[in-house]
């Protein structure tokens, strides 16, 4: 088999396999589908470059029509690849060596921002906070979206090997939500038997600072201190948390929510790089 045929059954099955694992089974025939386009590059070698190309924009565009923010930005990369793909093809030299060493820039920019959201992510565990932070997520309507789900799920844990500690919820209303996500979770934690009396809500909130801002607020208007704290957020989302935190004055334990679907985390993952440098540049 010829290198190119190697490269362009290896980027079919990456594709496929990443749909197969990181997407719901629903969509099991999506990943058939590129694992069958191994065929025609296997006989028909000349084919290899144009499928390659059709793979990664079907991809990029599938990902688009899903309604979650974290797929579209995971659609940016086989889109990425794919245009990379014709500039090397079709590109004259100096548009060439121009993309070569944006695409590195970019890529080392990005890795810049990545290490210690990994780090802030692989490093979370437990912790005896006496207040625990839960931090907004989407919510559908009166349907909390699976990263609120997760995120509350972890508060219940939380609270259960803390009897002593109280949640505070945390979460505006947005638009296409009919409450705010902060009563979602008020709900869903009570459901869940967590008790009224240890649940603080923070409504108003709508975005990560104003989260903790208004946080603090309610936990010193309770009569607690916000002094040290726990924040529950998805893995990618701990480190600017804590960061934010700490400008407040609050020293923050880091508990990460289950991860969602694959495909969707690598999309956040790709977003979370990009709100860093604006953390690191702006302060917020």
């Amino acid at each position: 088999m010829a290198a190119g045929q190697v490269w362009g059954v290896s980027t079919l099955l990456f594709l496929a396999l990443s749909v197969w694992f990181g997407l719901h089974p629903y969509y099991h025939f999506v990943a058939v589908g590129l694992a069958l386009l191994v065929l025609p590059v296997l006989f028909r070698r000349r084919w290899t470059y144009w499928i390659v190309l059709v793979a990664l924009l079907g991809c990029g565009a599938f990902l688009l029509t899903f309604r979650a923010s974290g797929y579209h930005y995971t659609a940016l990369l086989p889109l990425l690849a794919a245009g990379l793909m014709l500039v090397f093809r079709f590109g004259k030299s100096g548009l060439r060596r121009l993309t070569a060493v944006v695409t590195i820039l970019a890529l080392a920019v990005f890795l810049a921002a990545e290490a210690p959201i990994l780090h802030a992510a692989l490093s979370s565990g437990q912790s005896d906070a006496p207040y625990v932070i839960v931090l907004g997520a989407a919510v559908y309507g009166e349907t909390p979206s699976i990263s609120l789900r997760h995120r509350a799920d972890r508060a219940v844990a939380h609270l259960a090997q803390n009897p002593e500690a109280a949640a505070v919820v945390s979460g505006g209303q947005g638009e296409g939500e009919d409450i705010s996500e902060a009563e979602c979770m008020r709900r869903y934690l009570t459901d869940k038997g967590v008790h009224h009396s240890r649940i603080l809500a923070e409504d108003r909130s709508t975005s990560t600072l104003e989260n903790l801002t208004f946080s603090k607020q309610v936990i010193e208007a309770a009569g607690g201190d916000p002094s040290r704290v726990a924040i529950v957020s998805s893995a990618y989302h701990l480190y600017r948390a804590k960061r934010m935190a700490a400008s407040l004055g609050m020293a923050a334990d880091g508990l990460a929510s289950s991860d969602g679907y694959a495909v969707y985390m690598a999309g956040m993952y790709v977003r979370e790089a990009l709100a860093v440098w604006k953390l690191w540049l702006l302060g917020r």
